[in-house]
């Protein structure tokens, strides 16, 4: 094919669309890669590293409550060590896997490396609240063995002061015995403070046990009150002692008191008390060890969140670039098809219209042979107009040689016509000089030979002509079967323009996809945003990442359509080349038309050379008639006076060739008139 062929120039703006289309579509699939690199990013490490965060922060809470439920009453303690235990160690697996998630990526989990120091601490000191839950159990179960004396001995005091408060209440309406009734009230108040004071003992006791305030100063208020309860009810039997049903019942309250007394003594002095007693510092420790965990869970999550930003904006800057790259190839690849689009048309109407101008020009008969063309193309419309230039000039030569040998032709006519009037006068002076008869036969001889020989160029001169002819035509048929060729070619770029456009229309389609794609990724992130939102504090880190995918979803819905927008412009683009393409049809049909006047011109030119040919063969032949009967008047000289009727005849004959010899020579003038040479 050549370089400067008109079929390749028609398809430069389709092989141009081609590429941009192509390049559209690398690009395109250079995005999706990206974003599919960065959600499997997102969600293979990003989101396990989250979500195993999360998880291990609920199960450190897990264990906590479990820890918290083994120092109460509530709840099966050996279920609840097995929780502790599982949770714990979840805890310290679950950040392994975070560990391992983001192996890829060290400097996130560099300012992480302490998690094993304070885990190991906080499940040390776990153990520690164990070890003090055991004693604090020890306690309990003593303490309440111990109350079980504590309580007989407050319902003996409750019974004494009801009994004595009925008694007495009852006594004083039938007495009036005032140190009695004072008694009473006595014994009654002892009663009531000895209860207080036990009281106030209990009191001191549960202080000192759980350890709240001084420790000693609550023994001390322990071992007063105490002994104050003992000493009241003592001073309640002596005020009674005058009436035993009201000190006999109580005899036990003796041994239940030292009972009593003597065990919370030892209690209160034991290791178990010790060891429950630093409970409070323990879990102090303990708690302050749980938010050091908690705050490298939390930095962790929230470093793997802050992390995913960034590669999300990284990813959001890579796909913005790759855009801005495809929408400038688009623009300048739209700008130049439109400018080739536009200028290979228009410079291959001009040249058809000019070659279309030059062949009208001869057509209509102005008959220009000096003017050419003259084109610069260097495709097959220059190649047309090179060879009707040389098709021209080989025509100019040939009504050059043929207006040269018309006047040749006039001249014999004119020599003829002196030759004929001559013969006239001769046979009219026949009789009076036979000299002259002799003398005017060899003119007519020489110039009947000169005429033979004028006939005889003619007819060479019109059988070069036709030949020339015959050569401008064959000429112009290669001409007419190129533009042939070139309507066939228009005809193929219409159809591969028509193809380009489905195929436009094809990417849209698959733009349409696309845009399901990133409506259903859409659709996925807000399900996760809202699963996120059901899941509270603990779904946070979802919610912010699914809004990141949304965002991300949106931006390549709106690519989409930019690029839809694109591929619009392209098929209009495509639309506009179809018809240029078919104007250019349009003209190469004229420009066969054209081809077909000139084509009948040459028929017409062939035909008169024809006419010219056939008459300069008559001339010949009239031309040797003469000259026998030149040869014959020669030969019967002696006998002139008998032939002198038919030398008149043969000089009328004469005369009647000359006419249709300057007929003939008038026709070709008048023929070759037409042109300019």
């Amino acid at each position: 094919m050549r370089l400067h062929s008109i079929r390749l120039k028609m398809m430069l703006p389709i092989i141009l669309l081609t590429v941009l289309v192509i390049s559209i579509f690398v690009f395109m699939q250079v995005i999706i890669k990206i974003e599919d690199r960065a959600m499997e990013k997102q969600t293979k490490s990003y989101f396990e590293a989250i979500a195993v965060v999360l998880n291990a922060d609920r199960d450190i809470y897990q264990a906590r409550l479990a820890q918290a439920e083994m120092l109460s009453d509530y709840g099966d303690k050996q279920q609840q060590q097995k929780d502790f235990d599982e949770n714990a160690q979840q805890v310290y697996d679950r950040f392994q896997s975070f560990r391992k998630y983001l192996v890829d990526e060290p400097e996130l989990v560099a300012p992480f490396n302490n998690f094993d120091a304070l885990y190991d601490d906080w499940l040390q000191s776990s153990k520690n609240v164990s070890s003090i839950y055991v004693a604090s159990q020890f306690v309990n179960d003593r303490l309440t063995d111990i109350d079980k004396d504590f309580f007989t001995m407050r319902n003996l005091l409750d019974q004494a002061e009801a009994k004595l408060r009925v008694h007495a209440s009852d006594w004083s309406e039938d007495n009036t015995d005032r140190q009695i009734l004072k008694r009473y009230l006595d014994a009654l108040a002892e009663v009531l403070n000895a209860d207080r004071d036990l009281y106030q003992a209990r009191l001191a006791q549960q202080k000192f046990v759980t350890g709240i305030g001084d420790a000693e100063k609550n023994l001390n208020d322990f071992q007063e009150n105490a002994l104050q309860a003992n000493n009241r009810f003592q001073s309640y039997r002596t005020l009674m002692s005058p009436e035993p049903e009201f000190v006999s019942p109580y005899e036990q309250f003796d041994g239940l008191f030292s009972g009593w007394f003597k065990e919370s003594s030892e209690l209160m002095d034991s290791d178990e008390i010790k060891i429950a007693g630093s409970q409070k510092d323990v879990l102090s420790s303990t708690d302050e060890k749980f938010e050091r965990i908690r705050d490298v869970l939390d930095k962790a999550g929230e470093a793997v969140k802050n992390q995913g930003r960034i590669k999300e904006q990284e990813t959001a800057q890579e796909i913005q670039r790759y855009q801005q790259i495809t929408i400038g190839i688009v623009a300048i690849g739209f700008l130049i098809a439109f400018l080739i689009s536009y200028y290979i048309p228009k410079n291959i109407t001009q040249n058809v219209n000019n070659i279309s101008q030059r062949i009208r020009e001869i057509s209509e008969g102005d008959g220009d042979l000096t003017a050419r063309i003259n084109s610069n193309a260097k495709d097959e419309l220059g190649d047309l107009a090179q060879e009707f230039d040389t098709f021209v000039g080989n025509l100019q030569t040939i009504m050059k040689t043929i207006q040269s040998k018309s006047s040749a032709l006039g001249d014999s006519t004119h020599r003829l016509e002196a030759v004929a009037n001559s013969v006239s006068n001769i046979t009219q002076k026949l009789v009076e000089s036979s000299d002259s008869i002799v003398s005017a036969a060899s003119e007519m001889s020489m110039a009947n030979a000169q005429m033979a020989d004028v006939a005889a160029n003619t007819s060479d001169e019109s059988t070069s002509a036709a030949e020339h002819i015959d050569r401008g035509r064959d000429v112009v048929t290669s001409s007419h079967a190129s533009i042939d060729s070139l309507v066939d070619n228009i005809d193929v770029t219409m159809t591969k323009a028509e193809e380009l456009e489905k195929n436009s229309e094809a990417i849209s389609s698959v733009l349409e996809v696309i845009r399901g794609i990133a409506e259903q990724t859409n659709l996925l992130a807000l399900n996760a945003a809202i699963e996120a939102a059901r899941a509270g504090e603990f779904g946070r880190g979802f919610a912010v990442v699914a809004d990141e995918v949304r965002k991300l979803a949106t931006q390549t819905g709106e690519s989409t359509n930019q690029i839809e927008k694109m591929i619009s412009q392209l098929t209009d683009s495509v639309s506009d080349a179809f018809t240029a393409i078919k104007l250019s049809k349009d003209n190469a049909n004229s420009a066969v038309s054209n081809f077909d006047s000139v084509i009948q011109v040459f028929d017409a030119l062939n035909s008169s050379l024809s006419s010219v040919r056939d008459l300069s063969e008559q001339t010949a032949l009239a031309t040797q008639e003469q000259s026998s009967v030149s040869n014959e008047i020669n030969q019967n000289l002696i006998s002139m006076k008998d032939q002198t009727d038919g030398v008149d005849r043969a000089s009328k004959e004469i005369r009647q060739q000359f006419n249709d010899l300057n007929s003939v020579y008038i026709e070709l003038n008048n023929q070759v008139s037409k042109f300019r040479v």
